[in-house]
């Protein structure tokens, strides 16, 4: 494909934030590309917790409510119960009046990948994008294929090509650096945990093993988690990666003693990065809008970014549809809809992590 179609708008990357943007531009009447690099489904590495904002989101925007959630095999795991310790030492505990969901990302994924389609996108798997031109707006894949369109949404992660070819007039590459994080996850099947009998750890998880965990302080300006799911168990840890550089792996190894998880010490944990108070208050360029990770669009005390991905790219679909119908600057617009909506939160919470780890 060489330059036709050309389309009103195309989406890089087919995670969260992607198949948001395609869903609602698509909907709106516009003609839509998603550019997916893998096939779905793809794995993903993500503890996969979806916090209420997102579950609310799905019923608001896909009208998805939990019962078609369920229907539709994306919620893995379900519970109401919690645990919070600093260090080993346990502070709340107890029910929440709604509960925690967690999904799989494959299959999450997927499933919203094809609710854009359904809406109208064409979604094009394989398609990894390789050069940004941001000039003629388009962009060219690594098997040769270019596609133009009237607006570009960078929707590609936190190692978002699309990011890297913007100017430092938009991306404060040190700032985005200073505030990167960082994460270390392994599934463990459950029943090799049960196995175990969780008798020689400073913190004891429930029986059933279907309590979420979460510990401050397991490494430096971050936490550890334990996420239930149905066929395993997650255990991770993550944090800001400046103060955590030098001894992820031994703090990790150690996270896992202290959980009485010790005997898989020797399997080795995937990692990645995230972002952790990177977020960018202006992220456009031209025509060219920054969602998500991408964006660096998640909690800056969690972590979280599943919500964040779903939000920004609901409110970048918005922009460029003004953009579209009305010929409005969409790089503006989307920066004034985040100014209102999302960084004034974003700041607090940094302001608070900074108070929480620090």
């Amino acid at each position: 494909m060489d330059n036709q179609p050309v389309y009103d708008a195309v989406v890089i990357g087919g995670g969260p934030a992607g198949s948001t943007a395609a869903y609602l531009l698509a909907g709106f009447g516009h003609r839509v590309a998603l550019l997916e690099k893998q096939t779905y489904p793809r794995d993903k590495v993500c503890g996969g917790c979806l916090s209420q904002k997102s579950v609310r989101f799905l019923e608001r925007v896909f009208h998805l409510p939990v019962p078609s959630l369920r229907e539709k095999g994306l919620l893995d795991s379900v519970g109401t119960g919690y645990a919070l310790y600093i260090k080993n030492s346990r502070i709340l505990a107890g029910d929440l009046a709604e509960p925690f969901y967690f999904t799989r990302r494959e299959r999450y994924d997927a499933i919203l990948a094809r609710k854009a389609a359904d809406a109208g996108a064409d979604i094009y798997e394989g398609a990894e994008v390789i050069a940004v031109d941001h000039a003629r707006r388009t962009v060219t894949t690594s098997e040769g294929d270019r596609y133009a369109a009237r607006v570009l949404i960078g929707a590609d992660g936190i190692n978002s090509r699309v990011r890297r070819s913007l100017p430092g007039s938009v991306v404060d590459r040190q700032r985005w650096r200073k505030n990167l994080g960082w994460a270390l996850e392994l599934a463990i099947p459950r029943v090799e945990v049960g196995a175990l009998a969780n008798g020689d750890g400073a913190i004891r998880l429930d029986a059933d093993l279907a309590t979420p965990h979460l510990v401050l302080a397991a490494c430096r300006w971050g936490y550890g988690w334990v996420f239930p799911n149905r066929e395993t168990l997650v255990v991770g840890m993550g944090g800001l990666l400046e103060k955590n550089r030098d001894d992820r792996r031994d703090r990790f190894t150690e996270f896992l003693k202290t959980l009485g998880l010790s005997a898989f010490a020797d399997r080795r944990p995937a990692g990645y990065l995230l972002p952790f108070g990177n977020f960018i208050p202006s992220p456009a360029y031209e025509g060219t809008l920054l969602v998500g990770d991408a964006g660096g669009f998640a909690s800056p005390i969690l972590g979280e970014g599943i919500f964040y991905a779903h939000r920004t790219a609901e409110l970048a679909a918005h922009a460029v549809d003004r953009h579209l119908t009305s010929g409005a600057p969409p790089g503006e617009i989307y920066t004034a809809l985040l100014a209102r909506h999302l960084i004034p939160g974003l700041r607090a919470e940094k302001a608070l992590r900074d108070f929480l780890y620090g």
